[in-house]
């Protein structure tokens, strides 16, 4: 089974290590999540449900937000968060 890297506890995200194909499902520590869309390796996916204006965390730290619901198992990038946010 293709495997997602998640390194903090706090973290909303991870990181896929294997190109990924929408429907397939890969494993997050001892947790298999259903991956929604196509996602190349190093994207990342949501690991639970965040919710507009939410803060997207990876590896421990906010790297922005997000500009529009996304469900668990779906890519996360710049189509759906905001990191310019973080910056002002």
């Amino acid at each position: 089974m293709k495997r997602g890297l998640k390194l903090d506890s706090r973290d909303n995200v991870a990181v896929v290590i294997d190109n990924i194909k929408a429907g397939e499902e890969i494993l997050v520590g001892t947790e298999v999540i259903v991956v929604i869309n196509d996602v190349e390796m190093p994207h990342k996916i949501a690991l639970s449900d965040i919710k507009t204006g939410e803060p997207t965390i990876k590896y421990g730290a906010s790297f922005g937000y997000a500009t529009k619901d996304i469900v668990k198992g779906e890519h996360v990038h710049v189509h759906n968060v905001d990191s310019e946010k973080m910056m002002k």
